[in-house]
């Protein structure tokens, strides 16, 4: 039986251009595939192979020149300015490669920059669901990378979102550092039915997904279930 029944997330015929004239590159070539609630999807592919453009459509932090993105029934496309905002602030939760937290604020105040402000305490359960219970009160130079990216999950967790986007949330950290972080969104998926796509270059970090879609000069060249998911503790790169 399929898993996933119901897509949260439909991209059709999705196209994106730079540049004008003979200088225009399309970045986004005609890009279709369907997400199902609670799924963990991990785009691959190399630099300049539009993975990060597309996490940018989808996280409505860029528009797209062509095609839809549909949300939880929402078209991206439609919205005003003012709406894409509120879609980012209030749907999707954002950890990238750069933790970007602010020095001078403690890992809690960090989070509490987002928190969901109706719900009392999010930024302490934040931290402790990633582990950093007894971090809290740090600052961003008295964490070492691991824990600043798990302040930075945190910080996504605490406005309690649908949608996560991750661009290479390991890509500055080990090995075992990045086990532990990929061990905190696998949580999100697993445990709280979160939906979540993780953009990398790391194919070994495709061996937890539920999906997995590679990506080529723009264009889907492959789109697979994955039928041996693994855990974080169980990959190596």
């Amino acid at each position: 039986m399929e898993k996933h029944t119901e897509y949260i997330l439909t991209v059709k015929e999705l196209c994106k251009y730079y540049g004008d004239g003979n200088s225009r590159v399309c970045a986004l070539d005609h890009l279709s595939f369907e997400v199902g609630s609670s799924q963990l999807v991990a785009v691959l592919g190399n630099s300049g192979s539009g993975k990060s453009t597309l996490l940018n459509m989808l996280g409505g932090m860029d528009r797209f020149d062509s095609g839809s993105v549909c949300f939880d029934g929402v078209e991206l496309g439609r919205m005003s300015d003012r709406e894409l905002t509120a879609y980012r602030r209030n749907t999707v939760g954002f950890v990238f490669q750069s933790f970007n937290l602010i020095s001078g604020l403690t890992a809690i105040e960090n989070v509490k920059l987002t928190a969901d402000p109706e719900s009392h305490g999010a930024a302490e359960d934040a931290l402790c669901l990633v582990g950093l219970s007894d971090k809290m009160r740090r600052y961003p130079s008295q964490l070492s990378g691991g824990q600043q990216q798990r302040v930075s999950i945190a910080r996504a967790i605490a406005k309690n979102p649908k949608f996560f986007l991750c661009d290479e949330p390991t890509g500055a950290l080990d090995s075992e550092t990045g086990k532990t972080v990929l061990k905190c969104l696998e949580r999100l998926v697993r445990e709280y039915s979160k939906t979540m796509i993780i953009v990398t270059h790391n194919a070994e970090i495709a061996k937890i997904a539920d999906r997995v879609i590679r990506m080529k000069n723009g264009k889907i060249i492959s789109d697979e279930t994955n039928t041996n998911i693994l855990s974080s503790n169980e990959i190596e790169w």
